[in-house]
């Protein structure tokens, strides 16, 4: 079987159509048609139901997928192993919002330099979402926040960064002279992060009224920044140059609130050698 053809199945199962996919991959729609109806035939079963905007799955489609993941991820993998240091092939990183711009950046550099034929892709995500990717074999691996569990021995976990929880409220404070105090705009309190300060925040919000409530500190701080009200979020690195217009203040209390970042990868890997080179780039 054919593993580009497994490709142009997984790619009109991601993108919805045959059209979409035969975009994706530089291929005509007969293309993509053709190579359908050959696996069609291989495995004795339909694996799409067409119609004349969308493709979907099957069920029998759909059971095979994750074999067909893996199958694909393999092939791509074997470029790796013909090399001597075993920095060739695909590389899947997973990211939350923040580590995007705190810790992305200086993957890529890194990896263009040290690793160029090393095809990195980065997934953002919410942490808890790419935990499981990784456990699925979607990605390879996550920097996120540290689960709220301990995890299993098959995944490898590495502290990176420790960042405080602080009270944010904007420089200038285009309110009403009435108004005693700014709406709280809240951390996700059931995300991983914002379950770290939950409690804290409910002693403190009291009466004063809550804006809204969202898992996107960037989102947060523009708020704040804007003027429509304070937050209480972990201090990433790149938040005092990104938002300028905040005042950022230590929390009122005995209790210290950080929420940790780690490096997550599998134990056991296709690819180590570009395990390590992330290591090494992350944690130096």
């Amino acid at each position: 079987m054919d593993t580009r053809f497994l490709e142009s199945l997984l790619a009109v199962v991601t993108t919805g159509s045959i059209a979409a996919a035969a975009r994706q991959q530089g291929l005509t729609a007969a293309a993509v048609s053709q190579r359908i109806r050959v696996l069609e035939t291989d495995l004795g079963c339909r694996l799409l139901t067409r119609s004349a905007q969308s493709a979907k799955p099957t069920q029998e489609c759909r059971n095979m997928l994750p074999a067909a993941h893996a199958l694909v991820r393999d092939a791509q993998r074997l470029s790796g192993h013909v090399t001597s240091d075993g920095l060739r092939g695909p590389y899947r990183l997973g990211a939350i919002s923040t580590a995007m711009l705190d810790f992305v950046p200086k993957v890529v550099l890194h990896f263009r330099e040290m690793a160029p034929e090393v095809r990195l892709t980065v997934r953002p995500g919410s942490s808890q979402a790419l935990y499981e990717s990784l456990a699925a074999d979607e990605i390879d691996a996550v920097i996120g926040v540290e689960p709220p569990f301990s995890v299993p021995k098959e995944i490898r976990k590495r502290a990176m960064a420790e960042e405080p929880f602080m009270h944010i409220t904007p420089r200038e404070t285009p309110i009403e002279p009435q108004q005693e105090e700014l709406p709280w705009i809240l951390y996700d309190r059931s995300t991983w992060g914002g379950r770290l300060i939950a409690s804290y925040l409910e002693t403190q919000i009291g009466e004063t009224p809550v804006l809204c409530e969202l898992d996107s500190l960037e989102t947060i701080a523009a708020m704040v920044e804007a003027g429509l009200g304070q937050a209480v979020v972990p201090k990433w690195a790149g938040m005092m140059t990104q938002y300028s217009g905040l005042t950022i203040d230590g929390l009122q209390t005995d209790q210290w609130f950080q929420r940790p970042i780690v490096l997550l990868q599998k134990s056991s890997s296709g690819v180590p050698s570009i395990d390590g080179l992330l290591q090494k780039t992350l944690l130096r």
